[in-house]
């Protein structure tokens, strides 16, 4: 009896080891996942799914990755073989994908180099000593004669963001990729030159649309062909004739944002200078009022190097500054913030939404001050050790930082004639065209306004949203906005730390406790049945 027993459990223990086997084998080469994450950040969104949907030739990804990396790049081929294996089940079998690994194969780099990617370094620390390798971690799609690079998949948050994104360039015909015109000439940022954090926002917003620099205020109009319009931080006056041609783009349905600010920061001299865009009176007529000051907020901010003199020696040191506006008061609402968990909004002036709109439209502000924060009306000084207590004539907060509007409005232009273009200005340029007959009454479009213009360079994840916003591509928002947060703990008081803490050091051993005592009650009824038996 005893030697059938045992070869029932020698059995049954063989059987278990040989499914765990095949089920890791399984699941090895099968993707499967449980989401339990609450807003389902591990699963494809449903405008992914859509946009590979749309395949309609053999799409190819060939990714070139390094074997057996170290952390923290360990885990991320399998991820990234995970997440294409989800998008190709929804490919209808138009998605294949490969991996290849260039290291120590010479045609295999060139062929990668050939597609425009770059091998990476990465420091690797292992015990004592720390080595500098160079990995590959990029991929190339190919659509028929059309090719898209991933450079490097080393962020994980963004790789369904990433993958999809370029399979939508891949799929878009380039004829319909959107135009968007920014504003020079006075004082903008000339984004086909950028430096700085601006550098990168500007290749991300350009791999999705065509960028076209216009000086407005000449002869013409913006082109028909122009989808949206980027006006950021004019540091001089736009004339009459620019505002009559933003006005009558917004009147045949063309998208605006609008990055404006009261003050000029100067950190040499810590003084600011004010400045007059020319924009107010026109943005006010679509029911938002721009106020000439700045706001601050002592408590919710960012952070800005400082000098500091020392002894003969000037450094600098990071402080948090209350001109750099951290607004967590965000609309979660709009596609335009939802995920993201704060904007930076240096230098700001707050927004007032009008009380009486025009009839169909509609105003949502997106981006607000904390109520710590205040308003002064007539800033002159930077020095931050000014900002330690209340200034005379400080108004409280919260206050609105960016603001969307939709809907149709009627030509600010309506009572006041079209006025004459500057000989200034070049006659011919790209994103302008002819003029047209002046409209009094707009077709609906969307519009932003913002009270700082360097709100674009800090909030890339912002901006790539507002960019999609305006040329009405919102499938990619819910992509992104998957990737833009991370979810945090909640903050717990020092008495619910303590709790937690002794329930972590007690509830382990008291649980053994019970378990050994309930075991003893039962062998001594045991004990007792067989005895009285």
């Amino acid at each position: 009896m005893r030697r059938v027993l045992l070869g029932n459990a020698t059995l049954q223990m063989a059987l278990t080891i040989v499914i765990v086997i095949l089920a890791n084998l399984w699941v090895s080469s099968h993707f499967f996942r449980v989401d339990l994450t609450e807003d389902r950040l591990h699963s494809l969104d449903e405008a992914s799914k859509q946009i590979v949907g749309t395949l309609d030739r053999p799409l190819t990804v060939r990714v070139y990755f390094t074997r057996g990396l170290e952390a923290p790049y360990n885990n991320h081929e399998q991820a990234v073989t995970d997440k294409l294996e989800e998008l190709r089940a929804y490919a209808h079998g138009k998605l294949q994908f490969t991996f290849v690994d260039p290291a120590g194969d010479k045609t295999i780099v060139e062929e990668a180099q050939k597609y425009g990617l770059t091998a990476l370094q990465y420091t690797v620390r292992q015990q004592d000593r720390a080595e500098l390798r160079t990995v590959w971690m990029g991929a190339v799609l190919i659509y028929g004669d059309r090719t898209e690079v991933i450079p490097a998949l080393t962020n994980l948050a963004s790789l369904e963001y990433e993958l999809v994104a370029a399979v939508h360039r891949l799929t878009q015909k380039v004829k319909d990729r959107p135009i968007v015109a920014y504003s020079i000439g006075h004082g903008e940022p000339d984004l086909s030159k950028p430096d700085g954090p601006m550098r990168a926002l500007v290749e991300g917003i350009g791999r999705k649309v065509y960028l076209v620099p216009v000086e407005l205020g000449g002869v013409g109009e913006l082109a028909e062909e122009v989808d949206a319009l980027l006006v950021i931080g004019p540091q001089k006056a736009l004339n009459e004739r620019a505002l009559y041609q933003i006005d009558q783009f917004v009147m045949r349905g063309g998208a605006t944002a609008v990055f404006v600010t009261a003050t000029r920061p100067d950190m040499r001299t810590l003084r600011t200078e004010r400045v007059n865009s020319g924009l107010e009176p026109l943005i006010g007529s679509w029911g938002v009022q721009v106020n000439r000051d700045s706001v601050i907020d002592r408590v919710a901010n960012g952070a800005m190097r400082f000098p500091v003199k020392s002894g003969n020696k000037v450094g600098s040191k990071e402080i948090n500054y209350p001109l750099i506006v951290k607004a967590t008061d965000l609309s979660q609402g709009s596609v335009l913030t939802a995920g993201i968990d704060s904007l930076l909004v240096p230098f700001a002036a707050s927004l007032e939404v009008g009380t009486t709109l025009p009839e169909g439209v509609r105003a949502e502000v997106l981006a607000r001050s904390s109520g710590s924060s205040g308003s002064l009306p007539a800033l002159k000084e930077l020095d931050p050790a000014q900002f330690s207590t209340v200034i005379l004539g400080e108004k409280r907060g919260p206050f609105s930082l960016v603001v969307a509007l939709t809907g149709a409005w009627r030509s600010f232009f309506e009572t006041r004639g079209v006025p004459q273009g500057s000989p200034d200005v070049p006659d011919e340029q790209d994103g302008m065209g002819p003029d047209t007959p002046f409209a009094a009454e707009g077709a609906p479009t969307r519009l932003l306004v913002a009270g700082s213009a360097d709100v674009v360079a800090n909030n890339p994840t912002f901006m790539l949203n507002v960019c999609d916003w305006l040329v009405q591509d919102e499938a990619l928002i819910t992509i992104r906005s998957k990737s833009a947060t991370v979810p945090t703990f909640a903050a717990t008081t020092p008495g619910e730390r303590s709790g937690w803490r002794a329930f972590n050091l007690l509830a382990g051993p008291v649980v053994l406790l019970a378990l050994g005592g309930l075991r003893q009650v039962w062998l001594r009824r045991r004990a007792a049945a067989r005895k009285a038996a």
